[in-house]
């Protein structure tokens, strides 16, 4: 149904990397994101209590997952910025 990573430095000290959370569509909208990167955090928690602290990314036009970053505590610290040139 769906799916979240945590990538975590080999010493476990440091930030973490948490990124890659994705619900398949027809499970969408019941709150599936929000309770798999919460479990993600706890587990994190537990298991590497050195971890500075996690870090992740999300693109602007994804609402749903910025609003459940929001929810679980993330703050937008920087932005990057894409173009495209054809030749």
């Amino acid at each position: 149904m769906g799916f979240t990573e945590l990538v975590v430095p080999g010493d476990g000290k440091g930030d973490g990397q948490h990124y890659g959370t994705a619900v398949l569509p027809e499970h969408r909208g019941h709150g599936l994101a929000l309770w798999m990167k919460a479990e993600q955090i706890r587990q994190a928690r537990l298991h590497f209590p050195d971890l500075a602290g996690l870090l992740t990314d999300t693109v602007d036009t994804n609402t749903p997952m910025r609003r459940v970053n929001a929810q679980l505590g993330y703050e937008p610290t920087e932005s990057v910025h894409r173009r495209t040139l054809d030749l």
